[in-house]
């Protein structure tokens, strides 16, 4: 019995003696960051992303996600991962969302009145399969988007010369300016421009033309005084006067966004070109 009992006592003391292997660390998404991809008068586009990490082979499957916009979740779903890690290895992963500001012109001033910026957040959960569990791997980030405000027209400047006693050419520069930190596009410039009580030119310029952030983009509206536009008397002079007083009258349209514009002076002539 003694000898029984004390090979027992040496089988458990070995027992004691095994060492237990702890679980692997858990997958982990370092770096995670966001950043604004793109942003026009109605909406923006943001992209998270971040390097996930695993102790031991793992691969991701899938990611569940909310899109915050001044604590308001605007949009949530769930969207297919495919990413496969060897162990003690790591990979970038990312993944892009769009938000609208505002679906209507009156929206669109209102955010340009409000001014300042949206904070806008990206969260979830990235479902990571390791060994034989799956976790569930929290990322959230946030950041400040600029709202956006209405681009306007505004009077450049002209240029002008006779071309002899019956003719004249004016060039107006119409500039519309940006004064958003991304670019946008002008669908298009319509104007109407009128020298001396008579209608010269009625046409479109700029058609999708994009200005750049910051910045202002210049419209080159060209026009000719001859005898087709106010008679051969009248014109020679009007020409001889060396003044052309003009009307420009026009409507500038963007994303659903319009200006309209008019800007009146006296065009002087100098010397024949």
């Amino acid at each position: 019995m003694k000898r029984m009992v004390a090979v027992l006592c040496l089988l458990a003391a070995a027992a004691c003696k095994e060492e237990v292997k702890p679980d692997a660390k858990a997958p982990e998404l370092k770096n995670q960051e966001l950043q604004v991809l793109s942003q026009s008068l109605t909406e923006f586009k943001l992209r998270f992303g971040g390097h996930l990490e695993c102790a031991e082979a793992c691969s991701a499957t899938r990611a569940k996600f909310e899109l915050v916009v001044d604590g308001k979740v605007v949009s949530s779903g769930e969207q297919p991962v495919s990413l496969s890690l060897q162990a003690n290895t790591g990979a970038d992963w990312a993944m892009e969302q769009t938000s609208q500001y505002v679906a209507s012109a009156d929206e669109l001033k209102a955010m340009d009145s409000r001014g300042g910026a949206l904070n806008s957040a990206l969260r979830g959960k990235l479902f990571v399969t390791q060994g034989s569990r799956t976790y569930e791997v929290d990322f959230a980030r946030a950041r400040d988007v600029r709202v956006p405000r209405l681009p306007h027209v505004k009077f450049q400047e002209l240029e002008a010369g006779r071309f002899d006693e019956g003719e004249a050419g004016v060039t107006f520069h119409i500039g519309v300016y940006n004064p958003n930190p991304f670019e946008i596009r002008v669908t298009q410039l319509k104007y109407v421009v009128t020298i001396a009580g008579k209608p010269v030119t009625d046409t479109t310029a700029g058609k999708a033309e994009r200005v750049s952030p910051a910045s202002t983009g210049v419209f080159d509206l060209e026009t000719h005084v001859d005898a087709s536009t106010h008679g051969e008397a009248e014109v020679k002079k009007l020409i001889k006067s060396k003044v052309l007083p003009y009307v420009i009258t026009g409507e500038m349209t963007a994303e659903l966004f319009s200006e309209t514009f008019e800007f009146k002076g006296d065009v002087k002539l100098n010397a024949s070109k």
